[in-house]
């Protein structure tokens, strides 16, 4: 089968949405199928490269001019599908909306199905972008136009009604995590250290909300031997490390950016996750693959992934107080983060392995492509 993924940036940028389709576009090839993605240029990488059996084509230009950005992305985007049409049977879009507009227009165009990944949730989700953009009812009306809709959490599910799509197009759908990659640690590998220590993951941004955690983490910090770490790097890295200074947080590490997040796990026995809104995090399902306790803003996303006091915590949306309570718990209970751990594991294992959601598009994929062929081999309509 033939798969092409359109994402607005992939391999190398590292974030949720690139990560997960390089998973799943890498499990897609290793299975004998044959993805390509479209994706924006990038100055100093090749246009067209293969990476673990992925064709890449850096091929999306734009014109940062205002509204001749948008205009220079789809054009581009769609014209590069038009022009390689015969390279796929299907088209992914990776997140919306601008990417679902340009699969809208040349599936319909081409005849192809269309799927639509819904990456984020919340006021600057992808579904949000719509109504801020020029032309919103113009452009939600094309968007609406793919042939199906993938929503990873309740959330993403309740804005697409929300925003106009028709229920029979939605199907609920996850997010995977490599299970072999991300796996507990060892008893070898427990060590006072990791029991004292909790970790954090993701951009360094607002809308995954840092800020939250050092501000619980304060009350922490008073008592001698815990530990937390930073990973990830963003626009408020200097800031946040600047907040830590002023408040003598001596016990927290920036680690930035990291590439080889199973060994950062291995550090931790606790991973924080504070974000206001979340699609399906990545991050979250990560570190309860790598044997980690979770604990979690109790908001949309993460409440489809966490059960309170059954596979983590949830607490109150910037509630520090709450969230402090939490770690501190956890950390004077090891038997309840141990059970709290192994449960968010065995939720991974069997909802969420890379294997079994690859799996899921394929067979998702085939399904579309078998209805296409029986509608193309119904007879016309006679016309009276």
């Amino acid at each position: 089968m033939r798969i092409a993924v359109c994402l607005s940036h992939f391999y190398p940028t590292v974030g949720g949405a690139e990560r997960q389709l390089f998973q799943l576009a890498s499990r897609w090839a290793a299975w004998g199928h044959e993805p390509v993605v479209f994706t924006r240029s990038v100055r100093g990488l090749p246009r067209c490269e293969v990476i673990e059996g992925i064709e890449i084509r850096r091929v999306i230009s734009t014109v940062p001019l205002g509204p001749l950005f948008g205009l220079s992305y789809l054009a581009t985007l769609a014209g590069n599908l038009l022009r390689l049409a015969r390279r796929f049977d299907v088209v992914l879009a990776g997140q919306a909306p601008w990417e679902a507009v340009a699969t809208a227009f040349v599936a319909t165009w081409l005849g192809k199905p269309s799927i639509v990944r819904i990456a984020s949730v919340g006021p600057r989700g992808d579904l949000a972008q719509l109504v801020h953009a020029k032309g919103s009812s113009f452009w939600r009306r094309m968007v609406f136009r793919n042939g199906l809709f993938l929503a990873p959490s309740e959330r993403a599910y309740t804005e697409l009604l929300e925003y106009g799509c028709p229920a029979a197009k939605i199907r609920r759908f996850t997010n995977g995590v490599d299970v072999e990659r991300f796996q507990p640690p060892a008893s070898s590998e427990f060590s006072s250290d990791r029991d004292r220590t909790a970790v954090f993951v993701g951009r360094l941004s607002e809308e995954k909300n840092p800020l939250a955690v050092l501000r619980a983490w304060k009350q922490l910090s008073r008592r001698a031997g815990f530990r937390l770490l930073v990973a990830g790097d963003g626009p408020l890295r200097e800031s946040l490390a600047a907040y830590a200074r002023q408040e003598s947080l001596t016990n927290v590490e920036f680690l930035g950016q990291c590439n080889e997040m199973p060994a950062v796990y291995r550090r931790a026995s606790i991973c924080v996750q504070t974000s206001p809104h979340e699609g399906c995090s990545n991050a979250l399902l990560e570190a309860m693959a790598a044997g980690l306790c979770p604990v979690a803003s109790r908001v949309p996303g993460n409440i489809d992934l966490v059960e309170h006091d059954v596979n983590g915590l949830l607490v109150a949306l910037n509630d520090h107080d709450e969230l402090a309570a939490a770690l501190t718990r956890l950390f004077a209970d090891i038997p309840l983060r141990n059970r709290l751990a192994a449960a968010a594991r065995q939720r991974v294992d069997e909802r969420h392995s890379l294997d079994r959601v690859a799996r899921a598009y394929v067979e998702l994929f085939e399904e579309l492509l078998a209805g296409k062929a029986k509608t193309a081999s119904r007879p016309a309509a006679k016309v009276p």
